[in-house]
């Protein structure tokens, strides 16, 4: 597969560019093309929209909004923080792979697939979870 990532921190030095490392890397070790835009500080060179439209998938390793995220409408993605494509990018482009096979990824520009409803209680209302669950005696 084709994967395009966009990579970038607060400050768009080190961070933005250890991830493009991280995401590439995780491309060869996996047969995968993984072709990476920083944007940073020290400015960024977009892709041309033809490689994006080619593109199978997006990852954004991103602290920061993504720069004309418009250019990969449509496509499915995926959003971490740049940490976690530092530190876990081969599980990253994993999962978005098994994301664009089995049909679930969200995709750029479109809402966000629906969540299933929480599961009832007997008289019909929602059972409440953690703290307040506990406390008012719907987790159990």
């Amino acid at each position: 597969m084709k994967i395009v990532c966009v990579t970038s921190c607060i400050t768009g030095i080190a961070h933005t560019y250890m991830a493009a490392e991280a995401l590439e890397q995780a491309g060869k070790k996996l047969g995968h093309e993984v072709l990476v835009e920083t944007q940073g500080s020290a400015g960024s060179n977009p892709f041309k929209q033809e490689l994006i439209d080619s593109a199978d998938g997006v990852i954004f390793a991103v602290d920061l909004e993504v720069k004309d995220r418009d250019r990969f409408a449509g496509k499915p993605y995926l959003q971490v923080g740049v940490a976690k494509a530092i530190n876990g990018s081969v599980d990253l482009v994993e999962q978005l792979i098994a994301q664009i096979n089995d049909g679930s990824a969200a995709k750029v520009g479109e809402a966000a697939p629906a969540k299933p409803a929480p599961a009832a209680k007997a008289d019909g209302a929602p059972k409440k979870k953690g703290f307040f669950g506990n406390l008012f005696g719907g987790g159990h």
